[in-house]
């Protein structure tokens, strides 16, 4: 099994940027232990000292976290990042659900008639 990475992995792009047509960036932000660089990343302003803050500016940056992560957030920050959660749920569980109808009503359909 395979554990967690201890350490924070570089990738740049450089001189590369301008042939990528869609680049989305996730961070993957677990356990209590990270909950400060979470802090640091969103609620903060960008800097040299907490180079994950950078990704603020980026357009396509989806941070991914858990509840203990969470810890050292303001409060008002967690609610409006569950409100969009749940919002999100709302329109995307009906998309869900007409793929599952679709998919039911094509398997009760006899290919050939007796």
């Amino acid at each position: 099994m395979c554990s967690p990475p201890r350490l924070p992995i570089s990738v740049q792009i450089g001189t590369y940027a301008h042939q990528i047509a869609f680049v989305l960036v996730m961070i993957l932000i677990t356990g209590a232990h990270k909950a400060f660089a979470l802090y640091k990343a969103i609620e903060e302003g960008i800097s040299h000292m907490w180079t994950v803050s950078a990704f603020q500016q980026h357009c396509n940056t989806v941070f991914v976290c858990d509840e203990d992560a969470t810890l050292e957030l303001k409060v008002k920050t967690v609610k409006y990042f569950k409100g969009l959660m749940l919002v999100h749920n709302k329109l995307v569980e009906p998309l869900y659900s007409m793929k599952e109808t679709r998919a039911e009503t094509s398997h009760s359909k006899k290919p050939y008639s007796d």
